[in-house]
């Protein structure tokens, strides 16, 4: 009898993975559990499973949160904040979540301030809720329609459809931007007129909007399942983002634009040769990782080293280690002019009417971009040994991935295989199932009892 009960509840566990199989492929829905995709937030507010760190038993309720409404509550934020700015008097406030703060009104530019932080996190908002949209419904139902049926390729081709698309758009925003300045192919520019306070309005939105999406990344990569590679990804991301605070702040944005369209050129080759994988185009997955890897080499490891180096000997020279101080006096707060119609109530810019650089700037800076060029050289690594396995007849695979555990944006993860054997999707999902793992202990209770 109690082999037999065992037996039924082996049955019952298959019925039940089978089960959760089958529903992998249905419809998105919001705000509850869906067979969809993971516990992540690169995949929208859906939820299949838990990563490993925030299991079903005993959740971060904040996290879980945020997690299930990435998509709802954005448009609650951004829809009243459009409300309280339309029909309420306080637009000194709203407008600085809406434009940019701080124009020169003799010149028409911008400079820094501390209204930015306000237009900052509207976009990580903003952001928060274009990734979840689009992912669940544009690139899922792209995704299927192609023929993806399978759960991990839905979710892995919608998260790097999402970022091709980011940084196809701004990469080409940072190029056009940077060829038309003095300091295309010239990196004596960056570094001459310094201090550059006074930033064009397109220029200055460029690059906020970039800080957002940087921030937004790290919000993602938190409540995410834990790759492989989690903490080389989390620097990266920190210091990205500490060098666009700092260089924001020390008017280095020249240096910034550089350095963000070297990256973004990597990362959009990047995704479309994954897409290219999940849509099962092997011979282009292979032929564009191998415009990834000249790509990668050139822009991060001879370019990008050119302009560290550049940096470190070039920028001493050209600047000094000395202070500036030119006062702004015309400098409007978008709050202020909409508030005093027309900008009488001026904002002096403490914050930029001196600005100093000292050999500590100068180390810290360098020091920054090293650590950057220190994480990449260890996924360059990693593209190696990929390379390798492409080179001797293999496919493309990730050198570094084992079952749910890929990398999403700068990882050489090279596009996981989508048709892995049945066992071992069955013992991948069983790893994740609640209702197989119910079953299992009831038939380790019938074992016991008999």
């Amino acid at each position: 009898m109690a082999a037999v009960t065992t037996q039924s509840a082996s049955t019952l566990k298959k019925s039940a993975i089978t089960s959760r199989k089958s529903s992998g492929t249905s419809s998105l829905t919001h705000g509850k559990p869906s067979a969809a995709f993971a516990l992540d937030g690169t995949r929208g507010t859906s939820m299949e499973s838990f990563p490993k760190d925030v299991s079903p038993a005993s959740p971060n309720p904040l996290v879980l949160y945020f997690v299930k409404n990435q998509i709802t509550l954005p448009i609650y934020l951004v829809g009243a904040l459009i409300l309280v700015h339309v029909v309420l008097p306080f637009q000194h406030i709203t407008s600085k979540f809406l434009y940019l703060s701080h124009r020169v009104e003799h010149s028409g530019l911008y400079v820094k301030g501390p209204d930015d932080v306000y237009f900052v996190f509207f976009w990580v908002v903003a952001f928060t809720f274009i990734r979840a949209f689009t992912m669940d419904y544009v690139f899922v139902p792209f995704a299927r329609f192609s023929g993806i049926s399978t759960r991990k390729g839905l979710t892995r081709f919608a998260e790097q459809a999402w970022c091709c698309g980011y940084y196809c758009v701004f990469g080409s925003l940072g190029t056009y931007l940077m060829y038309n300045s003095p300091y295309w192919l010239n990196t004596d520019e960056l570094w001459l007129g310094w201090p550059h306070r006074e930033l064009k309005h397109t220029f200055k939105w460029y690059y906020l909007v970039q800080l957002a999406f940087w921030l937004q990344q790290i919000y993602v990569l938190n409540i995410e399942e834990r790759r492989k590679d989690h903490r080389q990804m989390f620097t990266h991301h920190i210091v990205t983002c500490a060098l666009l605070i700092a260089s924001y702040n020390y008017c280095f944005t020249r240096v910034g634009n550089a350095v963000l369209c070297l990256m973004d050129v990597v990362d959009s080759v990047f995704s479309a040769a994954k897409m290219l994988k999940y849509l099962g185009h092997q011979r282009l997955c292979d032929i564009m990782f191998g415009v990834f890897i000249l790509t990668w080499i050139i822009s991060r490891h001879v370019l990008y080293i050119k302009l560290v180096l550049s940096a470190m000997y070039d920028s001493p020279k050209l600047i000094g280690y000395k202070c500036f101080f030119d006062p702004l006096d015309d400098v409007v707060s978008v709050g202020d002019a909409l508030s005093s119609g027309g900008g009488s109530n001026k904002t002096r810019m403490w914050l930029g009417e001196e600005q100093c650089f000292t050999e500590i700037v100068h180390f810290s800076f360098i020091s920054l971009l090293w650590i950057l060029q220190g994480i990449t050289l260890m996924w360059l690594y990693m593209i190696i040994k990929v390379a390798v396995k492409v080179l001797s007849g293999e496919s493309a695979d990730d050198s570094r991935s084992d079952g749910e555990q890929d990398d999403d944006d700068h990882s050489t993860e090279a596009f996981d295989d989508e048709k892995a054997e049945p066992k071992k999707i069955d013992d991948a999902e069983a790893d994740i199932d609640d209702e197989a793992t119910l079953v299992d202990a009831a038939a380790d209770a019938v074992e016991l009892s008999s």
